[in-house]
This record gives C-alpha cells, sequence and structure tokens, in this order.
C-alpha cells in the first residue's frame, strides 16, 4: 500500500512526488526550528534550564520572547504547510490508482496538523511572565494575569496531547521497518517523548517551583519530538509490507498441489 502519503516515495516517477520531498523538507526543518535548546544555549540559559519549561522563554517579561515567539510560529506554519504538500500528493496518488492510507496514517497525518495549529496558537498565547522567576506564580494563582495568559495552559496541553498522538502513530507506523536506522530512530524518539512529556506533566500539576530535573527532562521530550517531526514524512510515506503469496507444493511429475489440501480425497 501506498500511505497518505506514500503518495510520491521517492521514486520522481509517482504522481505527486516532487510535493512529498517538498513535505519532508519542510516538516525537517520544523523539527530543527521547534529545536529550542540550540536557541535557549545560543541565547546564554537566561532561564534555570533544571527549573523552567521552555515555554517560558517565550513569555512577554523576557528579552528572549520574540525569538522563541517566531520560531514556535515558523515551526507550526511548516508543519501545515508541508502536510498540506503531503495530503495533495496523496490526493494525486489516489486519482492515479494508489492504494487508500489506512487509519493509522490518517490518525498521525490529523494529529500532526493538530500540534501544527497548537504550536501556532501556543505562540500568539503567551505568557504574560515566566512563571520559575519573581512573583509570576503568585500573581498567576491570585488571577491578576491576563486571559491570553490562562489560555496559554489550553493551547499547551492542546500541543501536548497532539504530539503525543502523533508520536504513537509514528511507532506504529515504523513498526515494519524496526531493524532499520529509520524505523529504529522514529520508534525510540516517538516513544520517549510521550513518556518523558506525562512525567513532566504530572510534576507541572503541583506547580511551581519546578523541582529540580524537570525542566531538563522536558527539554528531552522536546528533543524527542523534534527528531519525530524530521522524521515524519517519511515514516508517513511507509509501504504496508506485502503478505507473501502461500507456498505450493510441487511434487516431483512437476504438478502443483493445493497449500491448504496435501490429501488424497
Amino acid at each position: 500500500m501506498s500511505s497518505e502519503p506514500s503518495a510520491g516515495g521517492s521514486d520522481p516517477r509517482r504522481p505527486g512526488a516532487r510535493l512529498v520531498t517538498a513535505a519532508q523538507v519542510l516538516l525537517a526543518l520544523a523539527g530543527i526550528l521547534y529545536l529550542g535548546v540550540v536557541v535557549e544555549a545560543a541565547a546564554g540559559w537566561p532561564l534555570d534550564p533544571a527549573r523552567s519549561y521552555l515555554s517560558e522563554l517565550a513569555a512577554l517579561d523576557q528579552a528572549t520572547s520574540p525569538l522563541f515567539r517566531s520560531t514556535d510560529v515558523a515551526s507550526g506554519a511548516l508543519v501545515l504547510v508541508g502536510l498540506a504538500l503531503l495530503g495533495t500528493a496523496y490526493v494525486r496518488a489516489r486519482r492515479a490508482g494508489a492504494p487508500a492510507a489506512t487509519l493509522g496514517q490518517k490518525v498521525t497525518f490529523w494529529a500532526f496538523v493538530a500540534f501544527g495549529l497548537a504550536t501556532v496558537a501556543d505562540a500568539l498565547l503567551p505568557l504574560d511572565c515566566a512563571l520559575s522567576v519573581g512573583d509570576c506564580a503568585a500573581r498567576e494563582a491570585a488571577g491578576e494575569l491576563s486571559l491570553a495568559h490562562e489560555a496559554h495552559t489550553f493551547s499547551s496541553v492542546a500541543s501536548g496531547v497532539s504530539s503525543f498522538v502523533a508520536s504513537a502513530g509514528v511507532v506504529w507506523l515504523a513498526r515494519a521497518r524496526r531493524r532499520t536506522l529509520l524505523g529504529f530512530s522514529a520508534r525510540l524518539a516517538g516513544a520517549l517523548g510521550p513518556f518523558l512529556g506525562v512525567v513532566t506533566g504530572a510534576i507541572g500539576l503541583f506547580g511551581s517551583p519546578l523541582p529540580v530535573g524537570t525542566g531538563i527532562v522536558q527539554r528531552v521530550q522536546v528533543v524527542a519530538f523534534s527528531v519525530v517531526l524530521v522524521l515524519a514524512v517519511q515514516v508517513l510515506t511507509l509501504r504496508r509490507p506485502r503478505r507473501r503469496a502461500p507456498e505450493t507444493d510441487v511434487p516431483q511429475d512437476g504438478t502443483a498441489r493445493s497449500p491448504v489440501a496435501h490429501s488424497e480425497p
């Protein structure tokens, strides 16, 4: 089968092949931009990485806010444009007679779409202040912060849930290639991200300040999902392994027997 996306693979003769290649490039760029740890390091680690979330660097009271919000918007937009190209390639391939996408591919595809939208919303609804410093956490508890600050919680939850579903889908789709570098990398990153995300999310329910190390765990989770984004198109376009045809017994006289019945009537 050709998936939602197995519309073109790497064969330029297939319908939509160039669109698939373009989608792969765009999602790889999105994964690189989403890798906020690199930008954070380049900025000189403005917040304590062991006790803060990456999203705090996009808070309005931080000097890094314009940079981090811009990279989030760009990352989310690249995901959406890349998936639009991939969807167009799929439609063209279907018209040319390619098999339909599997349920797993469809769910994973739309989970990535949801992630792209939520990531853009995250950047457009930034925190008013970094919760790990100053009196920001106390002001939040007192209800003194803006509606956008409160809405950021919902966009972050949407981004997290959609990334978990997309990662789970990548793990499932890559199972057929688990002995290859692509399959191993996709399954490792896809499994690691949600696990660490659940850990940091559960800790975050207790509020600020975060225990030492929570921020590091969250940054590893972000790195894992960045890898998932880079590999997303390659995994979405994997073909379903073909089933082997049943073998037939060939007697010495050269006549083939049925693979089911071997005894004489």
